[in-house]
């Protein structure tokens, strides 16, 4: 006999069935023990039959603790009072498929169930997954387009003067100043006056606008630059762009070193030559008050 691990139903007022009271009446409650033992080993028959032969009987009282007759008498009984059907030999509980069909019916529904859930999930992940990638293509695209907007067709009045050259969109270089640095070395305003745009012209002339792109994501990572120094310096715009400072920004000499920035030759020279333009500018200002 195979055993399958389920609960099958089993009405809390099955005794005070009509038929089931003639049984009680008869068998007293050996029978009603005798038809539940039956009903067990139904539900556990791979075809939920069983023969109406000696060996049914025998195991019955086996697990019953009764007669092989006694037994007998109850089956008929049963099947006397329709609680079990007779065919081919065999005897049956139409309840019993009953209830298996239901058990059936509400275990496809909830694999049913189960699966348009799971598929749910499934697309759900799926749809996030789709979104944070157009969101970071987009991210990736967005700054591709902030990048090669420093240098595009866009024609300015400074442009003017060197028609051979590309043309540089100067707002388009002072927006991505502004976005990358946060406002940590002051903000540019536009328009910007013609010495500014010949300078930034002269740097993005001489090493490409990826470079002047890179220099300014350089600047805006270097705690130097940013006023960590023993001095306090904060770089500017106009002084990042001046052809030595930019090239040293460039080759990392600002970069942050692993035990802490201390800036370096390059660093104090900075600060240095800092010092020294701030002393000069005072002298020719007290000299012309003079």
């Amino acid at each position: 006999m195979s055993k399958e691990t389920f609960y099958f139903s089993h009405d809390y007022n099955a005794r005070n069935d009509i038929k089931i009271q003639a049984l009680l009446v008869e068998h007293g409650a050996v029978g009603y023990g005798v038809y539940w033992i039956i009903v067990e080993i139904l539900h556990e028959e791979s075809h939920k039959k069983l023969p109406l032969n000696k060996l049914t009987y025998v195991a019955v009282a086996r697990q019953a603790s009764t007669s092989v007759e006694h037994v007998k008498s109850i089956v008929e009984c049963c099947l006397e009072y329709e609680l079990f059907d007779e065919e081919d030999g065999c005897f049956f509980s139409k309840r019993i498929l009953k209830n298996i069909d239901k058990r059936m019916d509400i275990s496809e529904k909830r694999a049913k169930a189960g699966r348009i859930s799971a598929e749910k999930r499934r697309k759900a992940t799926s749809a996030q997954q789709n979104s944070t990638n157009v969101n970071k293509e987009k991210e990736r695209k967005e700054k591709e387009r902030k990048e090669k907007s420093i240098v595009d067709t866009n024609v300015s009045l400074s442009d003017a003067e060197h028609p051979t050259q590309e043309k540089i969109d100067y707002k388009a270089v002072i927006n991505f100043f502004n976005e990358e640095t946060q406002g940590v070395f002051g903000y540019l305003k536009y328009p910007i006056g013609k010495s500014r745009k010949e300078s930034i012209r002269a740097r993005i002339t001489e090493f490409g606008k990826d470079a002047f792109a890179e220099m300014i994501r350089k600047a805006s990572k270097s705690n130097f630059l940013k006023g960590d120094g023993n001095k306090g310096f904060v770089a500017k715009f106009d002084w990042m762009i001046r052809p030595s400072n930019f090239q040293k920004i460039l080759e990392g000499n600002y970069d942050n070193k692993n035990k802490g920035f201390s800036g370096g030759d390059a660093a104090s020279d900075a600060e240095l030559m800092f010092h020294i333009q701030q002393g000069i500018a005072r002298g020719m200002e007290e000299n012309a008050v003079q």
